[in-house]
């Protein structure tokens, strides 16, 4: 993958990442729980690159599926600034342009994927 390429995905995760905090955020005050009305306070008065450390200790990713993305999308970012895009985050494997394409935010190549769905349902 060339530096061009690599800038494209950056752009196009900074464009979702900025829309899913959003969404994020609406989705923290429409669950009307006080403890997520809170977190969404905080939120606001943090910087975006400090919402995930505020976060993960206080709610279940898997009941804010937008969390989720929101992780994964930090992820990749970070995986650009330290030069490991484009490859496995288990085994560093190149990932394929095409599934790239479709997902900027892929971090597993699709066998370590389904070794992570395996260990996640046993």
């Amino acid at each position: 993958m060339n530096a061009n390429q690599t800038k494209d995905f950056q752009s196009k995760l900074k464009i979702e990442l900025d829309s899913v905090r959003c969404e994020f955020l609406n989705e923290l005050k429409d669950a009307q729980h006080e403890f997520t009305g809170e977190l969404a306070s905080m939120l606001e008065n943090s910087t975006p690159g400090e919402w995930i450390d505020l976060a993960v200790t206080k709610i279940n990713p898997n009941q804010f599926p937008r969390f989720q993305r929101l992780m994964e999308l930090e992820a990749a970012l970070c995986q650009i600034d330290i030069g490991q895009f484009g490859y496995c985050c288990d085994c560093e494997t190149k990932l394929e342009l095409l599934e790239l394409s479709k997902d900027p935010a892929k971090q597993r190549c699709p066998v370590c994927e389904e070794k992570k769905r395996k260990k996640a349902h046993n």
